[in-house]
């Protein structure tokens, strides 16, 4: 691979003399191009190369040339912030200290993130007011590095701010966002019900499980006995997923390992009817999404190669189950959850189930939210069985002017 410069096609040479020299060269030199080329082509590079070139950049600072580094922190990247804090930290004292606390309250959003990664390591509490002023930074990674540091200060100001702002009802999903991320980068698992309880009252359900998943993964939510959080968070995801959420995060989420876990549990005799009944639903909900995403390129395209084989596993996965899915999916239309019945109506049309018709009208007869009659009846339009409802009853039960509408033209 040409990596664009003769320093970094030596740094990732196999020949350790000539990787080894080349880190001495882009410290000593200061090759800023070097290290900026490098950050661009670094989700190219695997991870293994990665860690050489960090270990021979670290190993090649010394008294001389350390301070050079304050020339390649206007180019952030994650993959190789390491680089210039294992170096910081290899020559801190006093006087490198007070210069990163002058570049925490005086430079560029990307400079301001090395800093406040620095003083994870070293905490000195003069860089207390800079880390809380850059918390909610639109730059990610600094807002990210200062949550995180102020979590090893344990700083709890902000944290238990951002609890109260999310559980205030008053205030707006969109203005909640920059909370909940600094809640999930601060890292305490204690917040996970407070995330939860949002989830639940929460009209973005698929960033706050997403972000739920970076703070706690599914295992560990297992490993707490909370089945039916573990169920609700999965739901959501599966809904989210292309258009949401990222389809990378399959990987980062274990998706495979979890329906494995979801399909070993559907066969476990003692498994409470309701609960079987929802895991069955999200079963057959995720083998309907990820066929349709693994054979439309249109969703895969620009994925990496090991994303989409993964996806590919996981739709081959979903297809080799025995399990008759459908049994006892009627309890789904009988759940108190007005989302489970949406959901379960959307499973029933998605793999056309007509044999279903008969506990849809009973549903739609039993139900208290109007919006699922409406979704019911367009159910049944499309399984042309509008005979099993008795249009004028249903009609009169309706309060809603728009949804009376919607169902009146359904049947037209």
């Amino acid at each position: 691979m040409d990596l664009g410069t003769k320093n970094l096609n030596d740094l990732i040479s196999k020949d350790d003399n000539a990787s080894n020299t080349a880190a001495k060269r882009i410290l000593d030199n200061c090759d800023v191009e070097s290290f900026e080329k490098l950050c661009e082509k670094s989700e190219f590079l695997f991870d293994y190369i990665k860690e050489k070139i960090l270990k021979n950049l670290v190993c090649a600072a010394d008294k001389d040339n350390f301070f050079n580094t304050f020339k390649f922190i206007k180019i952030y990247n994650i993959d190789f912030e390491d680089f210039i804090i294992k170096v910081w930290l290899k020559f801190a004292n006093d006087d490198l200290t007070d210069k990163i606390l002058e570049i925490f309250e005086d430079g560029t959003a990307e400079e301001k993130a090395y800093a406040a990664s620095y003083f994870y390591y070293i905490n000195d509490p003069l860089a207390l007011e800079d880390l809380k002023k850059n918390a909610f930074s639109d730059y990610e990674p600094l807002a990210q590095n200062c949550a995180r540091t102020l979590s090893k200060f344990n700083d709890r100001e902000i944290f238990n701010q951002s609890i109260e702002i999310i559980e205030d009802s008053t205030v707006d999903d969109f203005e909640k966002y920059k909370y909940v991320n600094f809640l999930i980068s601060y890292g305490d698992k204690q917040v996970f019900n407070n995330l939860y309880n949002y989830l639940e009252n929460s009209f973005a359900k698929g960033f706050i499980a997403s972000s739920i998943l970076y703070l706690k993964g599914f295992y560990e939510i297992l490993e707490d006995n909370e089945l039916d959080k573990a169920l609700r968070i999965f739901d959501a995801i599966l809904t989210s997923y292309p258009e949401e959420i990222s389809l990378d995060t399959v990987m980062d989420f274990e998706i495979f390992n979890f329906l494995s876990f979801l399909v070993q549990k559907i066969n476990i005799e003692n498994t409470q009817k309701s609960e079987n009944s929802y895991i069955k639903r999200l079963i057959l909900k995720a083998k309907y999404k990820f066929n349709l995403i693994s054979r439309e390129d249109i969703y895969t395209f620009d994925l990496a190669k090991n994303i989409k084989k993964e996806i590919n596993n996981i739709s081959a996965f979903l297809n080799t189950i025995k399990t008759n899915l459908f049994e006892g999916l009627e309890k789904e239309l009988e759940s108190s959850s007005k989302d489970r019945v949406f959901e379960a109506l959307d499973v029933i049309l998605n793999f056309g189930k007509v044999e279903f018709s008969n506990d849809i009208k009973e549903t739609i007869e039993k139900t208290q939210y109007e919006d699922v009659i409406s979704e019911g009846i367009k159910v049944l339009k499309s399984f042309n069985r509008l005979d099993l409802i008795q249009k004028d009853e249903t009609i009169a039960k309706l309060k809603n002017e728009n949804i009376k509408a919607i169902i009146l033209s359904t049947f037209s």
